[in-house]
């Protein structure tokens, strides 16, 4: 399957995170290959009557050649609003076209602070939370040292050691919060080979065997050696541990922690990591990728948002999705086959 050609899952993946309307069309029959989130999240009769409105120029370019590169057109929703809409139109292979669609007047001045209010709502949960992480282990300092000045002279040494032992623990806790941070800006260069996807998984099972055989935690590697992926070793093994970390916290005894290949075309293997833990739920999905968002009582909710850097980085991406069962939690990985390089 070609990559352009939808729905390859890794583009379609890419189109739903856009926040313009993207439509996929085979120009021989009219057909819709993909529409993504945003034309997905529009009424029905809206949508109908934005592409009606659509096709119809596409049908008939020769009279309205000056409107078909960028194109206004206006659609009444449910409620009577007007809403003009402007469109562009690319030929990327054969005959199919993509189509993108954005709504350029008429919404209304509360949409617009409705959605520059979830920006900075967002903004301020990650200042807080970054604020809350520092300003707890540095109270802590600051509380430890003003005990400490007050009775230096008086303490026994004992007691005086267990002051600087709290000290040099908040210090290291603060330290250890900074590092995470500097993790998610991190840049260092990959180094991109092909390799045999088993073998980093084999390796993540060897350096967890004694965690795993503790909480009698069972691990599958279905993954035959002769599937190679064009990868960082070390990025993927991150990547991979991230997962493992955060299923050895909800699994109980005799759960399963299961990874196999589902399908491999062209530009990427599909790489499936599951459990039979408790299921992440449906609104919660895309959040876990959000850098500091966590359901976990401990833990600074950065693994996941790493692991979506890297993959990124190495030309795939991972997403969490429903398991078909649904059982536990299921996790996509696209990982290139190095053909799209």
């Amino acid at each position: 399957m070609d990559l352009l050609t939808p729905p390859h899952p890794v583009l379609a993946a890419i189109c739903d995170q856009i926040s313009l309307g993207i439509v996929f069309l085979d120009q021989r029959d009219q057909q819709r290959l993909f529409s993504n989130r945003y034309i997905r999240s529009l009424s029905s009769s809206l949508e109908e009557r934005i592409m009606g409105n659509i096709l119809e120029i596409i049908r008939h370019p020769s009279d309205q050649q000056s409107r078909y590169n960028f194109s206004r057109e206006t659609a009444l929703d449910e409620e009577g609003i007007t809403h003009v809409f402007g469109f562009t139109v690319y030929h990327i292979v054969q005959d199919i076209v993509v189509i993108l669609i954005n709504e350029i007047a008429s919404k209304s001045v509360y949409q617009h602070s409705q959605q520059e209010n979830q920006f900075y709502n967002k903004l301020s949960e990650l200042v807080a939370e970054i604020a809350h992480e520092i300003g707890n282990p540095l109270s802590g300092i600051s509380m430890s040292l003003q005990v400490l000045r007050s009775n230096l002279s008086s303490w026994p040494q004992k007691k005086v050691q267990d002051y600087v032992e709290r000290t040099f623990n908040e210090i290291n806790r603060l330290s250890l919060f900074l590092k995470r941070i500097r993790d998610i800006s991190n840049e260092n260069e990959l180094e991109i080979r092909n390799l045999s996807l088993k073998l980093v998984i084999d390796d993540i099972h060897n350096r967890h065997r004694e965690a795993l055989d503790l909480k009698d935690i069972g691990f599958q590697n279905e993954v035959d050696e002769k599937v190679i992926g064009s990868i960082d070793d070390v990025a993927l093994f991150q990547i991979l541990l991230n997962l493992v970390k955060n299923s050895l916290h909800i699994l109980r005894p005799k759960d399963q922690i299961r990874m196999y290949v589902e399908s491999i075309d062209d530009y990427y293997i599909k790489l499936i990591y599951r459990n039979n833990g408790t299921p992440i739920p449906l609104e919660d999905l895309e959040k876990i990728f959000s850098p500091f968002y966590t359901t976990k009582d401990r833990g600074g909710g950065i693994g996941l948002s790493i692991s979506l850097k890297l993959m990124t980085r190495m030309g795939g991406t991972i997403r969490a999705v429903p398991p078909e069962d649904g059982i536990g939690a299921k996790f996509e990985l696209y990982i290139p086959t190095g053909k799209n390089r």
